[in-house]
């Protein structure tokens, strides 16, 4: 049997308030919004190389990720334009095409950071939405009146409908039984029993 590994991500911490003092060089927006996470040290050091403005853009990204890990902080350092860069002031020669796609993917992540944060609230809704619509179209997929009077009128409709009941049917009901790592109460009653 294996044993799970942890995480490489830093999720937050459990207490926020352990002693320790704020890490020196990091701007206090940046601080105040990764609030409650471990920084290990390479995120604190990668933070320290940006200017403040990349350092509270770079913790928007890692709060948003929820990961303060010392690689994703590693990344965005990479992706920071020379000019954001504190660590050298005359500004550190590195790859531009990899610099370039690293840029790409984090305005990616950030795009969908804010496309998840704007569906959020709706997405319980939604699914509220979606269950009682599959039960009413279960329930009507089940009359024979209606699922007659689909298929003289709307022969697609009924079939489209026909497929989404068969398909919730069988998320319903697997065809293979489920390996559990214990026996069903069930089960040892009844060899009790015997």
């Amino acid at each position: 049997m294996t044993t799970c590994r942890p995480a490489r991500f830093v999720a937050r911490a459990a207490d926020s308030a352990d002693g320790q003092a704020a890490p020196a060089g990091i701007c206090p927006e940046a601080l105040a919004m990764l609030a409650g996470y471990r920084l290990p040290g390479r995120t604190t050091s990668a933070l320290r190389q940006m200017t403040g403005p990349r350092q509270l853009a770079a913790a928007h990204v890692m709060a948003g990720a929820n990961n303060s890990s010392g690689d994703l902080a590693r990344a965005l350092l990479a992706a920071t334009p020379a000019s954001q860069r504190a660590d050298d002031p005359r500004g550190r020669q590195s790859d531009r095409h990899r610099a370039r796609l690293l840029s790409g993917m984090e305005k990616g992540l950030t795009h969908m950071q804010e496309t998840v944060r704007s569906l959020t609230p709706r997405y319980h809704d939604d699914l509220y939405c979606l269950a009682l619509a599959a039960s009413f179209v279960r329930g009507w997929m089940q009359d024979d009146v209606v699922t007659a009077w689909l298929l003289a009128h709307a022969p697609g409709a009924a079939a489209a409908l026909g497929d989404l009941v068969s398909a919730s049917e069988k998320a319903k009901a697997p065809r293979r039984t489920m390996k559990l790592p214990y026996t069903r109460a069930v089960q040892a009653a009844q060899t009790r029993r015997n």
